[in-house]
């Protein structure tokens, strides 16, 4: 099987896995499972080799919105307003964060700081005790931080109100605001001193990090862009047309577009040679890269 792994071309659908009832909304990697978050309001757990359904999370009482993963906690974040944490290996709640007064709708780590974004504010908590730690305000108080990542000693944080914000992560400042798109900011990744945005404009822009100007803008989606993840030297960008394209980071030139979801791709993530793509039609495609 693995031998005619091998031989299947790059950038072919190589399974497909069913099992949620809404919209997959999320995922996430570690070792040799696949996490998936959906509007089922359940997370599923996939075995990356058999792609065999390990367990079913519940907890959460409606959509869940945004996963992550450090050492053996799984976080995740949701509709009903909290973000939950679970053993991954014995799959039980670990914990449960109270704070937010609406939808949970991106999560990201660094270090013992998880930062959650929301209804127009980012907060932040100990990863340890649990305890929140601080709260971010600077987005508009009734649009949605819809992304985060990080680098070094900064946050960036992507919104409705279709900025980019960056903070200092020691001090809590606002560092700067990056300005050109016209619709929400959906999804945000980093590599070296770029950084790449996907908005509801339809566009990707690049940024320098040190210099915060934008260097080059990539058109083609003819929908919302939803989320963006970068492999080797191509960003994979999934959008509300149902597809999704790669491009080369060196040259921004389209390398290939990937068709299958038959409905908005919401979610990327990767293990090795194999990308995991969740859609709004409900599915998890696994791709040979």
């Amino acid at each position: 099987m693995f031998g005619e792994f091998l031989k299947t071309p790059k950038y072919t659908e190589i399974a497909t896995l069913e099992g949620h009832t809404e919209v997959v909304n999320c995922l996430t990697l570690h070792e040799n499972k696949l996490y998936s978050g959906s509007l089922d309001k359940t997370i599923r757990v996939w075995n990356t080799e058999t792609y065999e359904l390990v367990a079913t999370l519940r907890g959460h009482t409606k959509w869940v919105n945004c996963l992550t993963l450090h050492e053996n906690k799984l976080y995740s974040g949701s509709l009903d307003k909290t973000i939950r944490v679970w053993n991954t290996e014995t799959y039980e709640l670990v914990a449960t964060l109270i704070g937010h007064t609406d939808c949970v709708n991106c999560l990201t780590l660094h270090e013992n700081k998880l930062y959650s974004g929301g209804n127009g504010v980012i907060h932040i908590w100990n990863t340890e005790t649990h305890e929140e730690i601080a709260t971010l305000r600077g987005h508009a108080d009734y649009d949605y931080v819809n992304c985060l990542t990080l680098h070094e000693n900064k946050l960036y944080s992507g919104g409705d109100d279709g900025v980019i914000h960056i903070w200092n992560t020691e001090t809590y400042e606002l560092v700067a605001t990056l300005r050109g798109h016209t619709n929400c900011v959906n999804c945000l990744t980093l590599h070296e001193n770029k950084l790449y945005s996907g908005s509801g404009d339809y566009t990707i822009r690049i940024w320098n990090t040190e210099t915060h100007e934008q260097i080059a803008i990539l058109i083609g989606h003819t929908n919302y862009v939803n989320c963006l993840t970068l492999h080797e030297n191509k960003l994979y960008s999934g959008s509300g047309d149902n597809t999704i394209r790669i491009w080369n980071i060196e040259t921004y030139e389209l390398v290939a577009t990937l068709r299958g979801h038959t409905n908005s791709v919401k979610c990327l993530t990767f293990n090795e040679n194999k990308m995991y793509s969740g859609s709004r039609d409900k599915s998890i495609r696994v791709w040979t890269i």
